[in-house]
């Protein structure tokens, strides 16, 4: 792990011996797989998980085979002149041949020169199950294109394989966490800071932004959350992000909260911060409550060899128990990547709004695993009843103990006088 100096102190950056820890990870999945090679999409998806096996992000696909190094595509060679300058000249980069060309026909150009034509390729991306891509991340003329020019091999796809096999972290992977989660508990002071009665939205937004990108992290999509008022329980970016016009006005009484998602060299963290202002009603009083008991429990649960979804039914069960409860999102699941997640919506139809959106359902929790020393997770409990909504948490990392908080402000409602 080398440390170079950075707007926030030393930012770590992962080293060529973690590249081939996961060159090697990679390999023995092919082999349990009897896979000749895999592709990695990760294109503009959500988890980029093309940088796991490069290191960067430039809306491409590695090609990772047991027979050459690997290969990355781009669809476009401005994402790789940034190579050539001067200032670039002392970096690492972790794959050395990138091809630039339209993605399909140049993916069967390199299967077919590596002897693959009719060879038995993996997929990582075609039927991925993140947030907003349930059904994958690979464009149709992409995949028309790879089926047309290689009629002879076998496709299989291991999205779910792939991402079971990022969950367990490696000790620089952690180091990286960690300095994420540090620039999230920030992001939530500067938050905290910027709540009053007169601000706008956008500035509370622009003090959380502000942080992660001075520590040198991005956000994923949807970049950040935020609502406005007691009686707000959407969970969206904000109305005028995208569509223009002014952003709300806080005011006394008000509840604000944010999902901030500062993420660093690939690994996601997530903060659910929650700031109320006198004077605060009794029902939020009481539902924070419940929220942090569904924490504590939660960091009681995160505990080596435990079943992930035994956890969520543990964090689901004091929300489950009022008669009127109901929820918007998880209660808990994994980052980097979002492979496994407790259900979604629980008791959706005690909504107040149910009525005006009838097809709504609970969903069913994302995938199940024994939870493993070194997996990260992304606690945030959440109830409603009637309009009300309180949400907490942060970023939680599994041990033979149970969670190991990478958070504390972001755990507990806040309130300010």
């Amino acid at each position: 792990m080398e440390l170079n100096p950075g707007p926030a102190g030393p930012s770590p950056l992962l080293s060529l011996a973690e590249r081939d820890r996961r060159y090697g990870r990679t390999r023995s999945l092919l082999d349990e797989m009897g896979l000749d090679a895999v592709l990695v999409f990760g294109q503009r998806g959500r988890e980029r998980y093309e940088g796991y096996l490069s290191n960067e992000a430039i809306e491409g696909v590695v090609v990772f085979s047991r027979s050459a190094k690997p290969i990355y595509v781009s669809w476009t060679h401005h994402r790789l002149t940034r190579r050539f300058a001067a200032n670039m000249r002392d970096t690492q980069f972790w794959i050395d041949d990138v091809r630039i060309g339209p993605t399909g026909p140049t993916l069967v150009a390199i299967l077919d020169r590596l002897g693959l034509a009719g060879g038995r390729i993996g997929v990582v991306g075609l039927d991925s199950k993140g947030p907003g891509e349930m059904h994958g991340i690979v464009p149709y003329r992409t995949w028309e294109a790879v089926l047309a020019g290689l009629p002879r091999a076998e496709f299989v796809d291991i999205s779910t394989e792939f991402s079971m096999m990022m969950l367990v972290k490696s000790d620089e992977e952690i180091t990286l966490f960690r300095y994420a989660a540090t620039l999230g508990e920030r992001a939530c002071e500067a938050m905290l800071e910027a709540v009053r009665p007169g601000v706008r939205e956008r500035d509370v937004y622009a003090a959380i932004m502000d942080v992660i990108y001075r520590g040198g992290a991005v956000s994923v999509p949807p970049q950040l959350i935020i609502s406005v008022g007691t009686d707000d329980v959407g969970w969206a970016p904000p109305y005028w992000n995208y569509a223009g016009g002014e952003s709300r006005i806080i005011q006394e009484g008000d509840l604000v909260q944010a999902e901030i998602f500062p993420s660093y060299g690939g690994m996601e963290t997530q903060m659910q911060m929650s700031v109320a202002l006198e004077p605060v009603p009794a029902i939020i009083r009481e539902l924070s409550g419940l929220a942090r008991t569904s924490y504590e429990i939660g960091l009681r649960h995160a505990r080596v060899g435990n079943q992930f979804q035994d956890l969520a039914k543990e964090m689901e069960a004091p929300i489950s128990a009022h008669a009127e409860n109901w929820t918007v999102t998880p209660m808990v699941h994994s980052v980097s990547p979002i492979a496994v997640a407790s259900r979604i919506g629980i008791n959706i139809e005690r909504s107040p709004f149910f009525p005006r959106m009838p097809e709504a359902r609970t969903i069913a929790g994302l995938n199940d695993i024994v939870l493993t020393r070194n997996m990260v997770l992304a606690f945030e409990p959440n109830v409603c009843r009637g309009p009300h909504r309180v949400n907490i948490g942060g970023t939680v990392l599994v041990t033979d103990q149970g969670g190991e908080e990478l958070n504390q402000l972001p755990t507990r409602m806040q309130i300010k006088g």
